[in-house]
């Protein structure tokens, strides 16, 4: 089976370090960045994972004056930088500036990919059936393949919900 970050599965993440955010301010990319890891640790090569609808909020921040951009933000398909942060655009993720979302939801994550494992039990098993719709010229395709993954260092990830900010 597959935990999610975000899932009860991922037992590693202690619920307590979970930050709360109401709403992407000029502060939010700081709160996420220096609240994940210990006392000492700043950054660790860590990537934001988050919903597109929240990177857009993140690029229409301005300064007061002149309006000029806060953040610089470059984009590589679903991936790339906010002020040198790589982000990873995830649409499983839920939107802290969608309305929609409700308190406590999960919208983002902070921390390295390689605290979390996938692991691959078997071989990629792949048929192809040119039986499935023969008359319309379909050929099916099907695969499976056994894995698991799970987060597996402790507090590997900062978890952000939306909420009132602490």
């Amino acid at each position: 089976h597959i935990a999610g970050i975000f899932s009860s599965a991922a037992t590693a993440i202690d619920a307590d370090t979970d930050l709360p955010i109401a709403e992407i301010d000029e502060n939010t990319l700081d709160d996420i960045v220096f609240s994940f890891g210990g006392d000492e640790d700043v950054e660790d090569p860590a990537v934001l994972i988050l919903n597109k609808k929240d990177l857009k909020a993140f690029s229409r921040l301005r300064d007061a004056n002149g309006g000029k951009k806060l953040h610089e933000i470059k984009t590589n398909g679903n991936t790339g930088t906010i002020d040198s942060i790589p982000f990873i655009i995830n649409s499983a993720c839920k939107a802290i500036s969608d309305s929609e979302t409700s308190d406590g939801d999960y919208c983002m994550a902070y921390g390295p990919l390689s605290n979390y494992q996938l692991t691959i039990f078997s071989d990629i098993d792949i048929q192809r059936s040119t039986d499935y719709k023969f008359k319309q010229g379909m050929i099916a395709h099907r695969s499976s393949v056994f894995v698991g993954g799970n987060v597996i260092s402790k507090n590997g990830f900062l978890r952000i919900k939306k909420g009132t900010a602490v």
